[in-house]
């Protein structure tokens, strides 16, 4: 009897190139660009097709829904947030993230996961920081490359992003990064090459910003000429939404896949391209070759989709949120021995636990701060103290005061009865999410103003803070203790009560520096908050720790920063050579009463620079998570970075080692030094290897013009047009009547509105649902330019 082999097999049997020869040039070129929202086209199944989904920290599948709708979607676990996961410093913990979301993507029929996020945090007013790792590139790195490694091994592709120096949210679409190489390559790009080499994901996203000048998404230097050509990459690159730029010079960057559906205009582009001779249909083939071969992998899956089991994907998540929390001060008061307690702060109720955007996700209800502190045995009164939704500033006062009153109310009853009082403050959507950035480092004003109040009537107060960023914690002398939970996923309330219990010690440590001010930022006033679209990375590799360390400025709390319920001891340091870098091993002892994990971390003390060449004067080259039992030691050794010992070489467009005295140093944080070894390394000096750098404006390859393109915004071109002017206004009465009900403050509205105004305008044909196509796009143009 003959076997009947199935059409899919067929295609199966096949490879790319050849399944690719079976179609028109029409249906090659339609393969650049998305089918909808979320898949690639198939070409009436001629060829496989993938699905993809939002997922940094957890699965935001919206079916058929469109991309703007972001609150549309499935129920999914929600994870840690990558700020959150950066701090607990540890591969394990990132492994399981992965693993459970793998298995609830491919469940859902989701073969390409769009995450995780890595972009390097340049600034901590970033309004999608809490998407990415750390100021750190060997941290983000390393972390990315087992999210991504462990997400691939569970049958579903990972895509990193986003490619590259795209560190603010304002005017993302449009923002020109100006990098020095030495910067670019040390600082921005070191992460990424990192998950490259060792992971090997199969698709990257590039960004919208473009950077020196030209949009990354058709930058061939970026997408061929490093990542494919000096990486060895071998996966797709996919566009952001909505961020190709000119079809045909964007594929011959080396981008593959351009998202979301263009409605035809970016193929047609190619077809044109194809015509005009300007491109090969072969250079077209290449391209979607690479896209059908993804397909092709990851639609062969054997193994058999399953049900999420959420409940258990709910204890992953409170597990993940307990190792991530970070204990920033501790006089006594934690763990919580007495059992009677107030809680004020409507945080407490109504968790925080997310940032605001595209990685929005619908979960099922879980335990907020005081369920959980409740289930742990604890008597909780409870006072709301301050409104945590969407309140317009100039309300802000007199809405929040009765809530106040009550909350001093209750705070006097519990100073007079010495009972603890856990205050639970942070950010709220208005101030942190997606699309937009922030200002200043500062809380709400109501909840700042309550807490001053109470600390005025007891110093018997534990904070837990929640923020996807740093905040200002001014008010650190006034309480007894700071545990901060970051944006930690559906299971932060069960986490801060196992926390706060003592059931588990705190176990974090900050990715990233807390400044006591915004003015003390290395970026301070070259930033985002200018409004400007040409953006110098001036302070180059002086980023986050490296500044604050070599310029002697005092932070807050510094980077690798973390107390626990137990101490530590270090000892029997020794450092040896290994090739070009080095390997540390020491001797670890949990020297209390309290079994608990700590974060070991590994600098390197650099030589001292004495010309105008930049080097910081600390990296982070190395580190682990090791847990002891009470009283338990453990030998533990830590291969350090393999660029420890080197910089990049603009005189060698490479990583070179550099020669002179270095310190490697053993650290529990990155001023907690505990020993230190000298290490001598042969090599150039960072002179012969290094050119000097001097911002100018001839650093951006492309010069400015003097006119609107199709690349400019409506935002830019409403200055000079009153009909451009008129349309935005009709679209924002749109966008408030589709989301009626909605706070104009709300991440949703405010990321649709900043789309329409900061967008290129090209890319509105692909992101608007088809309101705006090729005519009115090349009209509005045209009106800009003639001032109409």
């Amino acid at each position: 009897m003959r076997e009947i082999i199935s059409y899919d097999k067929i295609l199966n049997m096949m490879t790319p190139e050849e399944l690719i020869k079976n179609l028109s040039l029409k249906e090659k070129c339609r393969i650049f660009s998305g089918d909808g929202p979320w898949n690639t086209f198939s070409a009436g199944d001629k060829v496989p097709s993938f699905s993809m989904a939002d997922g940094p920290h957890g699965l935001r599948k919206q079916g058929d829904a469109a991309y703007a709708d972001m609150e549309n979607s499935h129920i999914a676990t929600c994870y840690p947030t990558a700020s959150a996961l950066a701090s607990s410093w540890n591969t394990e913990t990132i492994e399981r993230l992965a693993k459970a979301l793998a298995t609830e993507a491919y469940n859902e029929d989701v073969q390409v996961l769009l995450g995780c996020g890595m972009n390097i945090k340049r600034s901590p007013l970033c309004g999608r920081n809490f998407e990415y790792f750390s100021e750190d590139p060997y941290l983000a790195g390393t972390l990315a490359a087992q999210y991504v490694k462990t997400i691939q091994e569970n049958g579903v592709a990972a895509c990193p992003k986003h490619f590259c120096a795209n560190n603010q949210e304002k005017r993302r679409m449009t923002s020109n990064s100006i990098v020095d190489e030495r910067t670019l390559n040390e600082i921005y790009l070191r992460a990424f090459e990192i998950v490259v080499k060792n992971s090997a994901p199969k698709s990257i996203m590039a960004s919208y910003n473009r950077c020196n000048g030209s949009y990354v998404g058709h930058n061939k230097k970026f997408l061929t000429d490093i990542l494919r050509t000096k990486w060895g990459y071998k996966g797709i690159v996919i566009s952001d939404w909505g961020a190709c730029i000119n079809a045909a010079d964007s594929m011959m960057a080396g981008m593959d896949l351009a998202m979301p559906d263009s409605n035809g205009y970016l193929n047609e582009q190619l077809e044109k391209a194809v015509a005009d001779g300007k491109i090969t249909e072969a250079d077209v083939e290449k391209m979607a070759a690479r896209v059908v071969a993804l397909a092709q992998e990851m639609k062969n899956q054997t193994r058999e989709k399953g049900k999420t089991d959420f409940d258990a994907h709910n204890q992953i998540a409170v597990d993940l949120a307990a190792d991530c929390a970070v204990l920033l001060k501790n006089e006594g008061l934690l763990p919580l021995k007495q059992k009677e307690i107030c809680v004020i702060g409507e945080l407490a109720e109504y968790l925080k636990f997310q940032g605001g955007g595209s990685s929005h996700i619908q979960t099922r209800k879980t335990p907020n701060v005081i369920e959980a502190l409740e289930a742990k045995g604890y008597k909780v009164e409870y006072s709301k103290g301050y409104l945590s939704g969407f309140v317009k500033r100039a309300k802000a006062e007199s809405k929040n005061k009765p809530y106040q009153k009550k909350a001093l109310e209750l705070a006097k009853q519990c100073a007079e009865k010495n009972m603890p009082i856990v205050f639970c403050c942070g950010l709220t959507d208005s101030f942190e999410g997606e699309g937009f950035d922030r200002e200043d480092l500062l809380l709400p004003p109501e909840q700042l103003k309550l807490l001053d109040d109470i600390s005025k009537i007891t110093k018997n107060i534990v904070v837990l803070s929640f923020a996807g960023a740093p905040i200002d914690f001014s008010f650190t002398d006034k309480v007894n203790a700071i545990l901060h939970m970051h944006y930690a996923g559906q299971g932060v309330g069960e986490a801060a009560a196992i926390l706060v219990s003592g059931e588990r010690s705190p176990s974090g440590k900050l990715s990233e520096s807390y400044p006591f001010k915004v003015e003390d930022t290395p970026c301070f006033g070259n930033y985002s908050i200018t409004g400007k679209d040409d953006i110098y990375y001036k302070e180059g590799l002086m980023v986050g720790y490296r500044y604050y360390q070599t310029k002697n400025i005092p932070v807050r709390f510094e980077f690798g920063y973390g107390l626990s319920y137990t101490t530590f001891e270090y000892s029997n340091f020794s450092v040896e050579k290994s090739g070009d870098s080095a390997v540390a091993k020491f001797t670890l002892k949990n020297t209390g009463s309290v079994d608990a994990a700590e974060v070991a971390q590994i600098y390197v003390k650099n030589p001292e620079s004495k010309t105008e060449l930049q080097r910081a004067v600390q990296e982070l080259r190395g580190y682990a998570k090791v847990f002891l039992k009470a009283g338990e030691s453990k030998e533990v050794t830590i291969k350090l970075d393999d660029n420890a010992f080197k910089v990049f070489s603009t005189k060698k467009d490479d990583f070179v080692l550099c020669g002179g005295e270095y310190t490697v140093q053993l650290a529990a944080s990155v001023k907690d030094i505990k020993a230190e070894k000298a290490i001598k390394i042969e090599g150039d000096s960072l002179e012969a290897l290094c050119d000097p750098v001097v911002y100018t404006d001839d650093m951006t390859v492309e010069g400015k013009l003097d006119h609107f393109v199709m690349s400019s915004s409506l935002g830019d071109m409403s200055k000079k047009s009153f009909i451009i002017r008129a349309f935005l206004a009709i679209i924002l009465i749109v966008l408030r009547l589709m989301n009626k009900g909605q706070s104009a403050d709300s991440p949703i509205v405010k990321i649709q509105i900043n789309t329409i105004r900061e967008c290129p305008v090209e890319s509105l044909i692909s992101t608007s649902g088809g309101s705006v196509n090729h005519a009115m796009a090349k009209f509005f143009v045209w009106c800009a330019n003639h001032k109409l």
